[in-house]
This record gives structure tokens, C-alpha cells and sequence, in this order.
């Protein structure tokens, strides 16, 4: 999928017999660290964040896989995808992160939620599923994110609109602050299995890209000339600039979903989201030197992609 830059699966938990975030003693916070340490031995790394390597911890926290909570301990996985922070709501987040629109994040973040649920005893109810202090989260306690690309939805004016309508579906389409980034996202977990909430996300997904899609031919009609004009002047721009700036970064990687949407050009949906990944530092300024190795990073990006 073409305008899914990124896909996150949130999971959280909490441990039976313990009350919840908002009450919970200080004393019972490192019993709960302690049957974590023992659950995840050998398949994840209890760490601090504030004694994890600077530039580890920046990447981190500017993919979400770690917050500034209360709690600095938090486990992460083997290949930097995945993460379990503490009490930031409830007692354990699940978090797993991945490029695109892969399915992996999710089967990555329901194996480690039955790894705990095979070691830990969980607060559950036969009637209500999993029992969280948020009560957005009572049932499944699954909350799944993608962030999309609506370029051509946005050109049209009709965002608000499919805003509107996805709110109705029982979603959440937030803004970002790239006009053009929103982020779609779960809401309600009570009566829904892991399973039923994501089957349904997935549709969700696949009926907004094909909404962009169709967004994107509509404007082909009568700009057909335009779109490729600026499509090809973007990746002359991506090749060979000296200095680049995030925003523009931001409106280059743009223009080109739309254009391969279009099949105007061969670049790669990877090759976009691997440049879309240097974005997430997000600075309004960065001095000179800064704009000199983020060209740098984009054209050893697009070296990577034969087709461009």
C-alpha cells in the first residue's frame, strides 16, 4: 500500500491483583518489574532511559516506541521494533512498530501479549475481556495506528469529509502536523476479539487507499501533464540537492506517492517510506550542516532503488 507510511500496534495490560496506574504504590511498581524481568528473560532487554545510549533513545522516542513516563524502565525487543514501557497508563504497553502496511506488527505485538498471558496472571473478566483504568481500552486493550498519506484527498478538499465518515465507521482520522499526514486509528475494543479488531482495520485501511487512489486519478484527468511535471522534478530534486530541509523532504515524498499511485514513476513504496523515516526528527530549523548530511541520507536512500 502505497500511502501507509508506518503501521503501530499498541496492546496493553495490566497485572491481576494490583490496582491500577492512578493508585498504584511505588513499592508494588517494582513487583510488577521483577515478574516482567522474569516473563520476557531471554526475549527482551529491561532498560532506562535515562542511561540508554543518547542517539538509541532519540530514534525511539521519535518512533513512539518510548515516552517520557513517570516509570524510566522500559523493555525493548531484539531488533528495535518492538517495546514494552510501564505504567504510562496502564501497567504494561505493548508496543510494535513497523514500516508500511505490515501485518507483522501485529502478530509481533499478540505474541508477546500471550507470552505474558501465559506467565502472568492478567486482569480479566469473562464478561468484559481485559480490565484497564481507561475504559476505552476494557475488552480486547488493543489500539492499532496507521499513518497515511491523503495528498490527493487533501488537494480535493474532501478530507474533512472522509473525517467525518470514518469517525462515524467507529475510527479516529487525526491530523499531524504535515497537512497532508493523518493517522487512522482504532477506538473501541469492548466486544471484539484481537483478531475481529484488526480483520476490520484492515478493511478500513484498504477502503482509504483505494479512496486515495481514486482521489489521485481525479486529478490526473485534467493535470495529468503537472503531476508528472512534478513528480519527475521531485526526484531530480531528491538526487541532487545539496541541502534539504525536513519540510521540503516532506513535500517531495508526497508528491511521489501520488505519482506512483498514478504509475507516473518506478520508485518503490519502501524507498518512500525509508526517506519518510528520516523526517521523524521533525525540526522547524537545522543548521546547515544538518541540511547537508540529510541530502546526503535521502541520495544514498534512492542509490538503494534501481528503479529511480
Amino acid at each position: 500500500m502505497n500511502n501507509v507510511i508506518s503501521t503501530k500496534v499498541k496492546i496493553f495490560r495490566n497485572v491481576k491483583d494490583y490496582k491500577f496506574v492512578p493508585k498504584l504504590e511505588e513499592q508494588k511498581k517494582d513487583e510488577i518489574i521483577d515478574k516482567l524481568s522474569s516473563a520476557l528473560k531471554g526475549e527482551m532487554n529491561l532498560l532506562n532511559i535515562n542511561t540508554v545510549d543518547e542517539n538509541i533513545g532519540k530514534f525511539l522516542k521519535s518512533r513512539g516506541l518510548i515516552s517520557n513516563a513517570a516509570n524510566p524502565n522500559f523493555f525493548l525487543g531484539k531488533s528495535n521494533n518492538c517495546s514494552i514501557t510501564l505504567f504510562d497508563d496502564e501497567h504494561i504497553t505493548i508496543t510494535s512498530l513497523a514500516d508500511g502496511y505490515d501485518k507483522s506488527a501485529f502478530e509481533v505485538a499478540q505474541s508477546l501479549a500471550s507470552l505474558l498471558s501465559n506467565k502472568i496472571n492478567l486482569s480479566y473478566s469473562d464478561n468484559y475481556g481485559y480490565l484497564m483504568s481507561d475504559l476505552s481500552k476494557i475488552g480486547a486493550g488493543v489500539r492499532i495506528e496507521c499513518v497515511m498519506d491523503f495528498n490527493s484527498i487533501v488537494a480535493l478538499e474532501k478530507i474533512e469529509q472522509v473525517r467525518q465518515n470514518v469517525r462515524k465507521l467507529g475510527y479516529s482520522l487525526a491530523k499531524t502536523d504535515d497537512k497532508n499526514l493523518f493517522v487512522l486509528s482504532t477506538v473501541c475494543n469492548l466486544g471484539f476479539s484481537e483478531s475481529e479488531i484488526f480483520s476490520e482495520f484492515d478493511k478500513m485501511v484498504n477502503k482509504l487507499q483505494d479512496l486515495e487512489i481514486e482521489s489521485a486519478k481525479m486529478l490526473d484527468v485534467s493535470n495529468h501533464d503537472e503531476l508528472l511535471d512534478r513528480a519527475l522534478r521531485s526526484v531530480a530534486v531528491l538526487k541532487s540537492a545539496y541541502i534539504m530541509d525536513y519540510v521540503e523532504l516532506k513535500s517531495q515524498i508526497s508528491t511521489l506517492r501520488t505519482a506512483l499511485n498514478l504509475g507516473l514513476i518506478e520508485i518503490s513504496s519502501k524507498t518512500l517510506n525509508e526517506l519518510q523515516n528520516l523526517t521523524y526528527e521533525n525540526k522547524e530549523f537545522i543548521s546547515r550542516s544538518e541540511a547537508i548530511g540529510l541530502a546526503k541520507n535521502v541520495q544514498k536512500i534512492l542509490k538503494g532503488d534501481k528503479n529511480v
